[in-house]
């Protein structure tokens, strides 16, 4: 279903079948705006451009995409979830669109349980049942060398820097330690909203014997011990997509789990990256805080 577009040569398909910018938006009942962005995000890219005037060409058959994109998006499927299920063939686009949609349900879900919360707490009763939304168990993690990233960062630069972070390990060769002691995982010092940048710590686990080896390879990160702990914690799941009204109502779990068993959470919220599971599907994610 992947389209091409011949942006260098003026020459291509021509006649009854291409329509002009203007007339393949009348059909469509796209805006010329939204073209040219689903053009910029490869969902719906000319058939042809012309190369002394830049305007744009699409054929007539392209119309049953326009028309099945901009359904996408009236469904609120964000652009590069619609590029990456186009990009597939027939039944795997389909199924991405519907595990995306799982996702977004999932999310729907959390904001209600967590706006009840809410609700509960505005009303003066804090003992509400969202405040216990996961499971919660605890783990004792030994001394650990790690190589860290302090930075601030808005909610949507997250992802993206959290890839480049892993990505500077993965390139260079440097796998993650075996078992949970040697998953990466990042450190919230403060909220990561659109309104509050953090900063956040990634944290990638280093061999003791290797420590000062790999730091000196990678010089723009610093080496730090993560001093010996136990800590509470409960299983997110998959992080295809992280949400945050989850991953509130998975602290909420902690701190009421807390407080239920008389302990004291210390330091900032982690999220911990686990291996991927034998289906291939992770990796996997726990919501965890150090215990006093």
């Amino acid at each position: 279903m992947t389209e091409a577009r011949n942006a260098d040569d003026a020459a291509g398909p021509k006649g009854a079948d291409e329509l002009s910018l203007g007339e393949f938006a009348r059909l469509s009942r796209l805006s010329p705006k939204a073209l040219r962005l689903y053009d910029g995000a490869g969902v719906l890219v000319p058939a042809r451009v012309d190369r002394s005037t830049g305007a744009r060409h699409y054929a007539r058959g392209q119309l049953e995409r326009a028309h099945l994109v901009s359904s996408l998006r009236q469904a609120g499927i964000p652009l590069t979830e619609i590029r990456s299920a186009l990009a597939d063939e027939g039944k795997l686009g389909a199924e991405r669109i519907s595990a995306f949609w799982a996702e977004a349900e999932a999310e729907h879900a959390a904001r209600r349980r967590l706006v009840g919360s809410l609700i509960e707490h505005l009303r003066g009763n804090d003992e509400s049942a969202a405040s216990m939304a996961y499971a919660v168990s605890t783990r004792t993690l030994p001394d650990r060398s790690v190589l860290t990233q302090t930075r601030h960062i808005h909610v949507e630069e997250q992802t993206a820097v959290r890839e480049e972070f892993m990505r500077t390990f993965h390139e260079a060769g440097v796998k993650p330690l075996p078992g949970v002691a040697g998953a990466p995982f990042i450190v919230y010092y403060g909220e990561v909203t659109a309104d509050s940048d953090g900063p956040i710590e990634w944290c990638w686990p280093v061999a003791e014997d290797r420590a000062d080896e790999l730091a000196a390879n990678f010089p723009d990160l610093t080496l730090r011990v993560d001093p010996a702990h136990q800590e509470a914690y409960v299983h997110y799941g998959a992080t295809t997509l992280l949400h945050s009204a989850r991953i509130v109502l998975a602290a909420q779990s902690l701190v009421a789990w807390a407080h239920d068993q008389d302990r004291e959470l210390a330091g900032g919220l982690r999220l911990v990256y686990l291996e991927a599971d034998a289906s291939g599907s992770g990796p996997d994610c726990d919501v965890a805080a150090p215990l006093r």
